[in-house]
């Protein structure tokens, strides 16, 4: 998957301007570790962009002066003892469906995109082994819903 591919399977949505070195420089020291290749791409292209019913399929890098979800702000707060640390702390969230759970990246599973919700405690799904396959999948059940939920 490219970041190419990903703006070509998703024409017509809106995608954040791309993030610089620098930027993903500091996302990287508040995390306290690397940001993975593959999200590293995506923002190198796109700060974040929106899927169907404007849910953020990919979280912008850091807060936005609107106040959204962005990917730094989640995975810290997720970090926080409220929630399951062996998991969280093995985890770097990306995005989510508009509809409760997250999708992620865990460390110990390279390759596998998972779904959580914070309500599971420490469970998680595996939803796939392509970021934009699972993008795709989220898409198809929003357009079954409403074929409008397409691009504007």
């Amino acid at each position: 998957m490219t970041p190419l591919a990903v703006r070509k399977a998703f024409k017509g949505f809106e995608f954040g301007p791309h993030c610089t070195e620098e930027e993903l420089r500091q996302a990287e020291s508040l995390l306290g570790e690397p940001i993975p290749q593959l999200l590293r791409q995506l923002y190198q292209s796109f700060n974040g962009f929106l899927g169907p019913t404007a849910a953020q399929f990919l979280w912008p890098l850091r807060e936005l002066s609107t106040g959204g979800v962005s990917f730094v702000e989640m995975n810290l707060f997720y970090r926080r003892d409220s929630f399951p640390q062996r998991l969280t702390s093995q985890c770097l969230f990306y995005g989510d469906e508009g509809c409760g759970a997250q999708w992620g990246l865990k460390l110990d599973l390279p390759g596998k995109v998972i779904k959580w919700d914070a309500e599971w405690g420490e469970d998680f799904e595996i939803v796939g082994d392509d970021l934009l396959e699972v993008w795709l999948e989220s898409k198809r059940r929003y357009d079954e819903l409403d074929p409008r939920n397409g691009p504007k």
